[in-house]
């Protein structure tokens, strides 16, 4: 027994010693750094403010608190994280579908404007559309009470076209549609006055856009619309083109369009044929033609030379005319102009249709309108002067059988009630193999 208890003392003793250290040393190190530790404990609470050694019995359950509080703010980080992912998921489909619909948008926006254009080249031939029956004979034309002629750009003389940019539009050639400075001032003049002020500043190629639509709205929505078809028409066309079309298209007196019937109608001759100051008088009475006609019963020869001298100045400002030239004009002015009346019909009755061509007008002027998203007004205006052909299903070989017919006495009824009053009588023939109507006819008697 005595020599196990020594076998077991002398394993101690090689177990403690194992480092070189005596049983002895071993046993006062542990002790050392038990105290060291319980030291460094007191001293990290002291310095948080939580006690002092009297706190090591709070001190063995600090780690599980810890360990408690970590894991908390772990399933709080987990779940914002989760949020934030959501929240960045839906920007990003919200900013893709945001995207989608401007691009559709702009495809939309592009469209809008070739489609703008088209029409537009086409209305600029300022030639009325006509109807045909369903033999191919003309029996109508949209737009023949306008009196218009048009007349070439290289027709007309270059003081006629010097004249109206120089006083309408005197940055013409330099823009591309929209004059950027009369345009900012007209803005702001619109702001200061509280919308009580018209926008102002149209260029040539506005007011030809303008002319086309029909669309005279004082409106933001409709002078926004204009600058961008004033924009898309100069990509379009040519400055000679847009010229060429304002000037034929432009109002100028009493149902006269275009400058070459309003030199018919004012001088009795071509747009080709005038001088400097009849350019002159014709380009100041663009914003009020009526205002300054010389047939009307009222002497306004004042505001006539008034006008007229102001159009020469800002030629001369512009060096279009010479010092030399201006003093010519300005004397023939007011020595009184030569207006001299043309045999020209002003108040030109509108053709009349038959009730067969007049329904027929009035549903092709709604289909456009429905087809190209344009007002009926602007329709309108196209189809006076696009230059269309327009198929009908009119057969004349039966309108005249039923007139024949209605002439005849037995549809003629007195009224009981009225012995001026006669009875109404209407007729429509259709095409059984086709459905188209081929004649209808109203009579009153």
């Amino acid at each position: 027994m005595n020599r196990t208890s020594n076998r077991n003392s002398g394993r101690r003793k090689a177990r403690h010693s194992s480092d070189g250290l005596s049983r002895e040393e071993y046993v006062e190190r542990v002790r050392r750094r038990k105290r060291e530790e319980e030291l460094d404990d007191d001293i990290e609470y002291t310095r948080r403010g939580r006690g002092s050694t009297s706190s090591r019995q709070s001190l063995s359950r600090r780690p599980n608190k810890n360990k408690r509080k970590n894991n908390v703010k772990n399933n709080d980080t987990e779940e914002l994280d989760k949020k934030t992912i959501i929240k960045r998921k839906i920007i990003k489909i919200l900013l893709k579908i945001l995207i989608v619909v401007l691009i559709v948008l702009f495809i939309l926006f592009i469209i809008s404007l070739v489609r703008w254009n088209s029409m537009a080249k086409q209305m600029i031939k300022n030639t009325p559309s006509i109807i045909v029956d369903s033999s191919g004979n003309k029996i109508g034309e949209i737009g023949s009470e306008r009196n218009r002629e048009n007349i070439s750009f290289e027709e007309m003389p270059d003081n006629l076209k010097n004249a109206y940019v120089a006083i309408e539009d005197e940055r013409f050639y330099k823009h591309g549609g929209v004059d950027i400075k009369r345009t900012g001032a007209a803005v702001i003049n619109y702001v200061i006055s509280f919308g009580n002020a018209s926008f102002g500043g149209s260029t040539i190629t506005q007011q030809l856009v303008k002319n086309l639509t029909g669309n005279t709205d004082a409106t933001v929505t409709r002078k926004v619309d204009e600058w961008t078809k004033a924009m898309a028409l100069e990509v379009a066309l040519s400055k000679e083109e847009i010229l060429e079309a304002y000037l034929n298209i432009i109002y100028v007196g009493p149902n006269i369009y275009g400058v070459e019937m309003g030199a018919q109608y004012y001088f009795n001759k071509s747009a080709s044929e005038l001088d400097l100051a009849e350019c002159a008088y014709l380009a100041g009475i663009n914003h009020a033609p009526n205002a300054y006609n010389p047939f009307r019963d009222t002497d306004n020869s004042e505001k006539i030379e008034s006008r007229t001298k102001t159009v020469l100045g800002k030629m001369l400002e512009l060096e279009y005319i010479s010092q030399e030239d201006y003093d010519k004009a300005v004397k023939e002015v007011e020595n009184r102009l030569d207006f001299n009346r043309g045999d020209i019909e002003v108040e030109k009755e509108p053709e009349i249709y038959s009730y067969h061509t007049d329904a027929l007008i009035s549903e092709v002027i709604k289909d456009i309108a429905d087809r190209k998203h344009i007002s009926e007004d602007f329709a309108t205006n196209y189809l006076y002067m696009a230059d269309l052909r327009i198929y009908s299903t009119q057969n004349n070989e039966i309108q005249e059988i039923m007139e024949e017919e209605f002439n005849k006495s037995r549809y003629i009824l007195e009224s009981k009630n009225d012995p001026d009053a006669t009875s109404q009588a209407a007729m429509v023939v259709i095409d059984h193999t086709t459905g188209y109507v081929v004649r209808l006819c109203w009579r009153t008697w």
